[in-house]
């Protein structure tokens, strides 16, 4: 009985934890794309900035391209149970960067981060206005 009861605490311990990973996950990658705007409109540095999608990590980005090596690049690390399972942006891209004075984005379309736990999914939508949601 001890068994059965432990099972199924450590099951919705588990689909909880997913939950919480991976709104966390999608929290902060709005987040991520909204400060890269919100750089480039205040014309930080006197430059336009960006985010870059991997399956693990976005990093926020200055200037037209992403350069991995960069010591600028602020990197977000995903929960270790989550991932961007797809990035569906204008022409492949896994870039967006966004446009001095008025904030639009070289691409738009979706972001997909799914749960490695049970496969739930969340889809940031990134339209060509430059806003997130």
């Amino acid at each position: 009985v001890l068994a059965l009861v432990g099972t199924i605490l450590m099951s919705a311990f588990g689909n909880f934890r997913a939950a919480a990973d991976i709104s966390e996950a999608h929290a902060n990658i709005i987040g991520i794309i909204k400060d890269a705007r919100a750089r480039t409109l205040a014309s930080n540095a006197n430059s336009n900035y960006g985010v870059h999608f991997e399956a693990a990590r976005a990093a926020l980005f200055k200037g037209n391209t992403y350069n991995a090596s960069d010591s600028s690049n602020e990197i977000y690390i995903l929960p270790g149970s989550t991932e961007i399972s797809a990035t569906g942006l204008t022409g492949g891209a896994v870039d967006a960067v966004f446009t001095r004075l008025n904030g639009t984005t070289t691409t738009s379309g979706t972001i997909s981060i799914r749960s490695k736990r049970n496969n739930a999914t969340r889809v940031i939508t990134l339209e060509f206005t430059g806003v997130v949601k």
